[in-house]
């Protein structure tokens, strides 16, 4: 089950939208903000897990306990955020 972002067109809110089969997924996907169906999917990057999850091998000792586990969509969106942040402050 597949999770993909959308971003509506009118009011510029990015959401979620969890589509249970693809068989059945909508012609329309409207905001939750402003329900406008005036939405367009985006390109998002796919969680990825690192690890099993256990205990450390030779391996996986060297890696920094700093970096997250798992760096998907969450971590995309802040960063992104961020970024736009420190151009906004540059200008």
């Amino acid at each position: 089950m597949p999770i993909y972002e959308y971003e509506c067109i009118t009011c510029g809110e990015r959401f979620d939208k969890l589509i249970r089969s693809l068989s059945r997924m909508p012609a329309e996907i409207d905001c939750p903000a402003c329900r406008s169906i005036e939405t367009r999917r985006l390109i998002s990057a796919p969680a990825i897990r690192t690890g099993d999850g256990g205990g450390e091998s030779e391996a996986t000792a060297d890696v920094s306990s700093a970096k997250p586990a798992v760096f998907g969509r969450k971590e995309l969106n802040e960063a992104l955020a961020k970024k736009k942040e420190l151009r906004e402050s540059s200008s």
